[in-house]
């Protein structure tokens, strides 16, 4: 370790004139432990500067590694999907220039938005929960789903349960979502 990190307080010298609430984060690697606490910005660079001196390959690590951006995700989602009061997702775009493998992500993105937001108890869709929403034949949801797999945008998880994957949600932002931005 390059420096030992001691209990930070993060302190302005000007007044606010709108207090507003400070985020307080501990830390524990090993036998380090550091805490820090303000606004949560400054938090936030405290914590990367921790882990990018305790954990020198972290910025490596996250350069080569695939996440979801959710509050970038949820912005773009904005007018093109809702959440009725118990969690369900209603698509307010047409989807009709949709092919079947995009609608299936569509809905398994809305799923997804649905969890991390507290809305919905689980991000899996079964077979059946896709077939209620897209009305397309078993047939064509089962292949689509095997080819959603096969290139790593959907996993299956248990028996007739799927999800979405980073990869899938990188690929339905980038090539989906303009479509339904589009859409009437």
């Amino acid at each position: 370790m390059r420096r030992s990190y001691q209990d930070y307080a993060v302190k302005k010298n000007r007044p606010r004139a709108e207090e507003t609430p400070s985020l307080k984060v501990n830390i524990k690697y090993g036998s380090l432990e550091s805490t820090c606490e303000g606004s949560a910005d400054e938090v936030l660079k405290f914590v990367f500067n921790f882990i990018k001196d305790v954990y020198p390959d972290y910025e490596i690590v996250k350069a080569l590694t695939l996440t979801v951006n959710l509050e970038q995700l949820l912005r773009k989602l904005e007018g093109i999907i809702a959440f009725l009061p118990k969690g369900r997702p209603v698509i307010l775009k047409a989807t009709e220039e949709l092919t079947d493998s995009e609608l299936l992500l569509t809905y398994l993105v809305a799923a997804y938005a649905g969890n991390q937001m507290g809305m919905a108890e689980d991000e899996n869709l079964s077979m059946a929960d896709l077939l209620e929403k897209t009305g397309k034949p078993a047939g064509t949801v089962a292949g689509r789903l095997s080819e959603l797999v096969g290139e790593l945008y959907v996993e299956r998880v248990g028996r007739g349960k799927y999800r979405i994957t980073a990869y899938g949600v990188k690929e339905f932002m980038n090539e989906v979502l303009p479509k339904l931005e589009e859409a009437q």
